[in-house]
């Protein structure tokens, strides 16, 4: 049984098709996305970071209004937080009408998995947190976790250094990681960039 896991950011502009700064994000996103779309079978679970447990299905939405953005995604139940509206805005794009879950807890009998997550906040002098010598090979190292497939590393990741580094989506990492170990993985990274001085990846694993 085929699965496939596949690695996209959070930022509320991709959402935004005008803005020109995540133009590259934006696309490598939407195509990979597009991949998964076309090959899922029958449900796709979106994974990202929650403030409490989440559970939902395909009747609930969310909203990137407190972003500034007048944009709604998903069912129309709104109670999706940034990153499974990100994931719902993503699979309506694609054009997903098949079941989904938003969960903030994953497992390794998932099928297919839309992990929305960033990296670090201060990898560069206009990242939101400013430069932290720190934040540079922090962020390398997750992409050659990513780009490896080295669930190993991401399923030992420091939360706390990932907390000073404002990498938001370090704990969905070290899930994915924790969930994904026992398995052999193909992995391909499509996408790295920084353009809103924040790490952005798309990557997607892929298991027989």
């Amino acid at each position: 049984m085929t699965s496939t896991w596949a690695f996209v950011p959070s930022a509320p502009l991709l959402a935004l098709p005008g803005d020109d700064a995540l133009a590259a994000t934006r696309d490598a996103t939407q195509r990979l996305v597009g991949e998964v779309v076309g090959t899922a079978a029958d449900s796709i679970t979106v994974f990202a970071e929650t403030d409490w447990p989440v559970e939902l299905d395909e009747t609930h939405g969310g909203s990137l209004e407190r972003y500034g953005l007048d944009v709604a995604a998903g069912g129309e139940n709104v109670a999706l937080g940034l990153g499974h509206t990100i994931g719902a805005w993503l699979l309506d794009r694609a054009g997903w009408t098949g079941s989904r879950r938003y969960v903030s807890q994953v497992d390794s009998e998932e099928r297919t998995v839309l992990v929305v997550a960033d990296g670090a906040a201060c990898i560069q002098s206009n990242s939101p947190r400013g430069l932290d010598s720190r934040g540079p090979a922090f962020q390398e190292d997750l992409l050659t976790a990513l780009r490896t497939a080295d669930t190993a590393s991401l399923a030992q990741l420091d939360l706390t250094l990932a907390a000073a580094l404002w990498c938001t989506g370090a704990p969905v990492l070290r899930e994915v990681g924790r969930a994904t170990r026992d398995r052999s993985w193909h992995a391909q990274l499509r996408y790295t960039g920084a353009p809103l001085g924040v790490g952005y990846w798309v990557a997607c694993w892929r298991s027989a």
